[in-house]
């Protein structure tokens, strides 16, 4: 029997919110990581990051889950490949405009402008799933 994945709304808020924070540090973030920080397990890492790049598409975000990586191969899922070939870019080119779209200035404008009223934009995206 499968199993069907579900979002709960609150972590993927959270879920969100972290993947955010971490474009704006201009980082990437390991699975096991996020595995650890939500409680998930990888399957549900990987659900988690597929709904992401549709909050992401929906929201005109770069795709967000770009910066989410294999521990042991330093690059994205197979999962992903998908992003690419569908809108021509490659993972370079994605991580680039992620960074660029929220890396946060001196400006506390700018700082606090990628939160302003993001929860019930995901809570909006959750509901419709």
């Amino acid at each position: 029997m499968e199993k069907t994945l579900s979002l709960n709304c609150d972590k993927f808020i959270c879920f969100v919110r972290y993947m955010i924070q971490a474009a704006e540090k201009k980082r990437c973030v390991a699975y096991v990581e996020l595995e650890n920080c939500f409680g998930l397990n990888h399957d549900y890492v990987g659900f988690y990051a597929g709904r992401l790049d549709e909050y992401c598409i929906e929201n005109k975000f770069p795709a967000l889950s770009g910066l989410i990586i294999s521990s042991t191969l330093c690059q994205p899922s197979h999962g992903f490949d998908w992003y690419q070939e569908k809108y021509k870019k490659s993972w370079g080119e994605i991580i680039s405009e992620c960074w660029k779209r929220f890396h946060v200035t001196s400006s506390r404008e700018k700082q606090s402008k990628n939160f302003s009223g993001l929860n019930g934009k995901i809570i909006k995206f959750v509901d419709n799933c």
